[in-house]
């Protein structure tokens, strides 16, 4: 058994489903991959991981929500894909100075909170319940 990924799009009611390879063109800001449709919006993507069987998936084993910030032009804004990699680096400490004083850092917390309010979506019941049925699809 391995493990396989599925991209799925949320459009208001339409979830669309993306090749790992476009997905993959379109967050390492490709020339030749955009999608205009979307452009200057903040796209919600589901990244389903399933476990599968003779190449068919067989069960979710985990999924991530994460929102992609598309710019004009309808490719993966790179300004705002910097300030989700400075927050994720604040959530972690990497941005931290040094100090000999015993204090308490709220910055790691206050870092995650915007993260995940700029990066981040939870799903309705009727939404995940979708994007599992349709990530299990032959």
């Amino acid at each position: 058994m391995s493990i396989g990924v599925r991209i799925l799009f949320l459009d208001g009611d339409r979830i669309i489903r993306v090749s790992q390879r476009r997905f993959e063109r379109l967050v390492d800001r490709d020339l030749n991959e955009a999608m205009p449709e979307y452009a200057g919006q903040r796209l919600r993507c589901a990244m389903v991981y399933v476990q599968l069987a003779d190449r068919k998936p067989v069960e979710v084993v985990r999924i991530d929500y994460m929102v992609l910030p598309l710019d004009p032009e309808g490719r993966v804004d790179s300004d705002l894909q910097s300030r989700k990699m400075m927050l994720a680096g604040e959530m972690f400490g990497f941005g931290m100075t040094g100090t000999a004083e015993r204090v308490v850092d709220f910055g790691p917390y206050l870092a995650e909170k915007q993260y995940r309010a700029e990066y981040k979506w939870k799903p309705t019941e009727n939404e995940e319940r979708a994007l599992v049925d349709l990530a299990l699809e032959h």
